[in-house]
C-alpha cells in the first residue's frame, strides 16, 4: 500500500502540471490586438482588435501567387479587406512576414526576396520602442512608448484604401504648407486585384465641401454635400419616386475645416449596428455596407442613372438623380432678367456643367436661393446664391442674363430662350455649308498638281497597309491631312487629342535617306533595313523598312505605331511618325549615333569605350525604361524582344529601348498570357515563354538578366554554342558564382575601372532575374531597387534556366513545330501547334 501511495505522489506532479498547462493553455495562445518589437504576424497568424470586430493577416490570389496583407471585419465570412497595406507591393506566395523590426521600431514587411518593405515609410518611427495596435475602429495605429504617455508615430487611418469607416477622415489636409495632402478612396483594379484601380472618392477640390466620385481626372458624379451644421445631404435616390433621404439617419456626419485642413467624418447613430461603412467599387459605384449586431452585413449599390429620370439604376440598386422638393421655400424656381455680383455666389469651375446642371445642384440643397448658368471669358459653370430672395433681389443688376429665383411663382421657360437656340445652331452650319466646298475644291486642285514617281496611295482604306490602322487600332486612324513642311509631314487625326503622330510622305523618306544609298545603311533585322535619314530642317532620322521577305509583316507594325506612339520616358526611343505607300511601310525614329549595345560590348575594339561606370549607366538606363512600361506607363506592356540589337545608345552612351513590333499590351489584372505563337530570340527568351508559349512581366525580367551578363562579360550568351563547351553564359556564370570566382566571368577590359564586390554583386543580381522559375524572379521594382541600394543583401539565386545547350527545346524533339529565321544574328522563332 505504502508503494502505490509512493506512486501517486510520484505521478501527481506531472499530471497537475499537465492540468495546469491545459487550463491556461488559452490564455497563453490567445490572440492579441497589438506587437511589440520581434512580434511577428505570418502565414495564418491575425491580429484581433480587443472586442473582436477587426482582424488583420495575410490574403491573396493562389492563383497569381500574390498576397497581401490586410485588415477585415472578423465575423465576415468572406472577410473582404477594408484596408490594404501593400497594394502595389505584394509578397510572394505565403512566405509574407508582418515584424516590428526592434532596431528602428518600423512596421517592415518581409518575403523570400529579403526585400523589406516599410508600412510607415510616410512617418517613420525615431526610436526603437514602438508598438503597433489594431482598435476596434479598425484603425491600426503604431505609437512610441514614453515614459509617461504614447506618442501616434502613424495610422493605417491617415492611408486609406477604397473603404470609407467611421471615425476616418476623408479631405485635404497641411493647406496652408507647401506640400498639402489629400487623403481619398481609390478603388480596386479588380474584385480580385487590390492595387490602384481607375476611381477615387474625395472632397471636391473646388468648395471643398462635396464628396465626389472621380475617373482619373474627370469627376463622374457627387455623392453628397455639406448643406449645414451636422447635416450632409446625399443626393442619391432610389429607382422608385421616394428619397433616399432615410440615409442620413443612420449616420452623423461631422465636417471640419480649417486654414490648414477641411474633411469629412462620420460615426453611426443607435446601438443596432455594429459598424456602417461605403465602398467604392472596381466599376465606379458607390456601395453602403451595414452589420448588425448579430453579424450579418447586407449592402445597397448607388450608381449613376442611364437617365434622368432615374430609372437606370434598376430595381436592386440607387443611381444619381434629381430630388423631389423637400424644402420649405418650395421647388419652384422663377427667372428675373439681370446678372448678379459675382462675389455673392459660388462659382463653379467645371466647364462642363450646363443649365440642367446648375438647376439640379440648386434644387438639390435648400439653402440654395437661386442660381444663374454662367459662361464668358472671366466665368464658366454655374452661380450658385445662399441666402433668402430677398437678399437676392437686392443684388440684382441690370444686364442681359437670367437669374432663376426659388419660391417665384412664374415657373422656368424651357429652354430660356428657343429661338436663340435655333440660330446657334443654324448659323454655323449655314457657315460650314459654305467653307467645307471652298476647301475640299482647293484641297483636291492641290493634290491634282503634285506629282512625282511615288504618289501617295489612298490611306482611307484602298490598300492594305492603311486598313491595318483601322482594324483593331484605338488611336490611329489616318485621315487626309495638311502638307506641313519640306519634310511633307500629313499628320494623323486620333482618337485622343493628345496624340498627333506625323505620317510621312514616300518621297520625303527617299529624300532624306538618298534614295535608300547602301552608305546611309545602319544595320538590318528581322523587320528589314535601317538607314540614316536627314530631313530638309536638318534633323537626322532612323528609318526602318519593311523587307519583303521579312517575316514581320502587317500586325508587327500596327504595333510598333499603336504602342510606342504612347509612350514617353528617356530610355525608350521615340517614333517621330511613319509612312504607308503602296507596298511600303515605314516607321522614322529619332537617329541613334552610337547604334546599338551589341555593337560594342561584343566588338574586340569598341568595347574598350564601355568602362564599368558607363556599363552599369545602361544597365540602370534599362532597368528604368523596363519598369516604365511593366508599371508606370499608361499602358501595361511587355516588350517580349529584349535583347542587346534592340538597345540602342545615344551621343552620350545612354541605352533606349527599341523594337516594340513583338510588344503585347497587358491588363491590369492579368498576371501572364499564354501564346501559340512564340516569337523573339534564343539565348534571351524565358524557359515558361520557349517552352510553353506562357510570357508575363517576368519574361522581360528573364531577357533582362541575360543582357546584365552579357555587359558585364562582353560575351554572347549563345556564343557558346559556337565552341565546344557544354555550358552557355548563363551555366558558366552560375558555376563561377557557386565557385566564388564570379571575377572570372568580367569582361578583361574592365579589371582597371570596377571592384570586385561590385563584379559580385551585378553578376548574383543577373542569375536572379534568369532563374528557372518566374515567380522566384524579381519584378522589375525589385531590380532598381537592388541596383539603387547598393548596401541592401542581395537574395541568393537558384539555378538558372538553360543551363547547358541540352537545355534548349529542340525542332525535331518538341511537341511543337519550329521555324527559325535569322538575319545578322536577329532570330525570330514562330511556334505553331501541330
Amino acid at each position: 500500500m505504502a508503494k502505490n501511495q509512493q506512486n501517486i505522489i510520484i505521478i501527481l506532479p506531472p499530471l497537475l502540471i499537465i492540468s495546469i498547462i491545459a487550463l491556461f493553455f488559452p490564455l497563453v495562445f490567445s490572440v492579441t490586438d497589438t506587437i511589440r518589437p520581434r512580434d511577428t504576424i505570418r502565414g495564418n497568424e491575425t491580429l484581433v482588435s480587443a472586442s473582436g470586430i477587426f482582424e488583420l493577416g495575410f490574403f491573396g490570389d493562389v492563383v497569381s501567387d500574390s498576397y497581401y496583407l490586410g485588415i477585415w471585419f472578423k465575423s465576415d465570412p468572406k472577410k473582404k479587406p477594408v484596408w490594404v497595406a501593400n497594394r502595389e507591393n505584394p509578397t510572394l506566395g505565403t512566405s509574407g512576414v508582418l515584424q516590428l523590426r526592434p532596431e528602428d521600431g518600423n512596421l517592415v514587411l518581409i518575403d523570400r526576396r529579403q526585400l523589406p518593405w516599410i508600412l510607415n515609410s510616410a512617418a517613420v518611427a525615431t526610436a526603437p520602442n514602438t508598438s503597433a495596435t489594431l482598435l476596434d475602429t479598425g484603425n491600426l495605429v503604431l505609437r512610441e512608448e514614453g515614459n509617461e504617455s504614447s506618442t501616434i508615430v502613424w495610422q493605417s487611418f491617415d492611408y486609406p484604401t477604397d473603404t470609407f469607416l467611421p471615425r476616418m477622415r476623408i479631405g485635404w489636409f497641411g493647406l496652408n504648407s507647401d506640400e498639402p495632402r489629400f487623403q481619398l478612396l481609390v478603388s480596386w483594379v479588380s474584385p480580385q486585384n487590390p492595387s490602384h484601380g481607375p476611381f477615387t472618392l474625395g472632397v471636391d477640390n473646388s468648395t471643398h465641401t462635396k464628396l465626389t466620385v472621380w475617373r482619373g481626372n474627370s469627376a463622374q458624379m457627387d455623392i453628397g454635400f455639406w448643406e449645414k451644421e451636422g447635416i450632409f445631404r446625399f443626393i442619391f435616390q432610389n429607382s422608385s419616386s421616394s428619397p433616399a433621404a432615410a440615409m442620413d439617419s443612420g449616420y452623423n456626419f461631422s465636417y471640419v475645416t480649417s486654414q490648414s485642413e477641411k474633411y469629412f467624418s462620420f460615426s453611426v447613430n443607435g446601438d443596432r449596428y455594429v459598424s456602417k461603412w461605403f465602398v467604392i467599387e472596381s466599376i465606379g459605384n458607390f456601395d453602403e455596407y451595414s452589420m448588425t449586431i448579430d453579424g450579418a452585413i447586407s449592402s445597397v449599390s448607388y450608381r449613376l442613372c442611364e437617365d434622368p429620370s432615374g430609372g437606370g439604376g434598376g430595381s436592386s440598386g440607387k443611381c444619381l438623380a434629381s430630388m423631389p422638393s423637400a424644402c420649405e421655400n418650395g421647388d419652384v424656381f422663377g427667372q428675373m432678367n439681370g446678372t448678379v455680383i459675382p462675389t455673392w455666389f459660388y462659382v463653379s469651375g467645371s466647364m462642363n456643367w450646363g443649365f440642367s446642371d446648375c438647376e439640379f445642384m440648386c434644387r438639390s440643397n435648400c439653402s440654395c436661393g437661386g442660381f444663374a448658368s454662367v459662361e464668358n471669358d472671366r466665368l464658366s459653370g454655374c452661380q450658385l446664391f445662399y441666402g433668402s430672395k430677398t437678399d437676392l433681389m437686392k443684388i440684382v443688376q441690370k444686364g442681359n442674363g437670367v437669374v432663376y429665383v426659388r419660391g417665384d411663382d412664374k415657373p422656368i421657360k424651357e429652354g430660356i430662350n428657343k429661338w436663340k437656340l435655333r440660330l446657334g445652331i443654324m448659323v454655323p452650319l449655314a457657315i460650314l455649308l459654305i467653307i467645307i466646298p471652298i476647301f475640299l475644291w482647293g484641297y483636291l486642285r492641290r493634290r491634282k498638281r503634285e506629282d512625282g514617281e511615288h504618289r501617295r496611295a489612298n490611306i482611307s482604306g484602298n490598300n492594305e497597309e492603311a486598313r491595318l490602322f483601322q482594324m483593331g487600332s484605338n488611336n490611329m486612324s489616318p485621315m487626309r491631312g495638311e502638307v506641313i513642311g519640306a519634310a511633307d509631314k500629313i499628320r494623323l487625326s486620333t482618337s485622343q487629342k493628345e496624340q498627333d503622330l506625323p505620317l510621312f510622305s514616300f518621297s520625303s523618306i527617299v529624300s532624306a535617306t538618298n534614295y535608300f544609298a547602301t552608305s546611309n545603311k545602319l544595320g538590318e533585322g528581322g523587320f528589314g533595313p535601317v538607314h540614316k535619314g536627314r530631313l530638309h530642317d536638318g534633323q537626322d532620322i532612323a528609318v526602318k523598312r519593311l523587307s519583303k521577305i521579312s517575316r514581320q509583316g502587317l500586325e508587327e507594325f500596327k504595333n510598333e505605331v499603336s504602342l510606342i506612339s504612347k509612350l514617353q520616358h528617356r530610355n525608350l526611343v521615340r517614333l517621330l511618325g511613319c509612312c504607308i505607300d503602296a507596298e511600303e511601310s515605314i516607321l522614322v525614329y529619332e537617329y541613334m549615333p552610337n547604334k546599338s549595345l551589341d555593337s560594342f560590348i561584343f566588338d574586340s575594339t569598341k568595347r574598350e569605350h564601355l568602362d564599368w561606370r558607363k556599363r552599369l549607366n545602361i544597365i540602370e538606363g534599362i532597368a528604368q525604361g523596363l519598369l516604365y512600361l511593366h508599371k508606370y506607363s499608361r499602358l501595361r506592356i511587355i516588350h517580349r524582344d529584349l535583347k542587346t540589337s534592340n538597345i540602342l545608345l545615344d551621343s552620350e552612351m545612354n541605352p533606349k529601348i527599341s523594337d516594340f513590333g513583338m510588344a503585347r499590351i497587358f491588363a491590369d489584372n492579368d498576371t501572364r498570357v499564354k501564346t501559340n505563337r512564340v516569337v523573339g530570340t534564343y539565348g534571351y527568351m524565358s524557359p515558361e515563354y520557349a517552352m510553353d508559349g506562357l510570357f508575363s512581366e517576368k519574361s522581360d525580367v528573364f531577357s533582362f538578366g541575360v543582357i546584365m551578363l552579357e555587359i558585364v562579360s562582353g560575351k554572347k550568351n549563345i556564343a557558346f554554342f559556337e565552341t565546344d563547351h557544354s555550358l552557355n553564359l548563363l551555366g558558366n556564370a552560375w558555376h563561377l558564382w557557386r565557385e566564388g570566382s564570379s571575377t572570372d566571368l568580367m569582361d578583361s577590359t574592365l579589371h582597371d575601372s570596377c571592384s570586385t564586390g561590385e563584379v559580385v554583386r551585378y553578376v548574383q543580381l543577373g542569375l536572379l532575374c534568369v532563374q528557372e522559375r518566374a515567380t522566384d524572379r524579381p519584378t522589375m521594382s525589385d531590380v532598381v531597387f537592388m541596383l539603387s541600394n547598393e548596401t541592401l543583401e542581395l537574395p541568393l539565386p537558384k539555378e538558372p534556366a538553360f543551363l547547358s545547350q541540352l537545355s534548349y527545346p529542340d525542332a525535331e524533339s518538341s511537341s511543337s513545330r519550329q521555324r527559325l529565321y535569322s538575319r545578322n544574328d536577329i532570330t525570330i522563332s514562330e511556334v505553331h501547334a501541330r
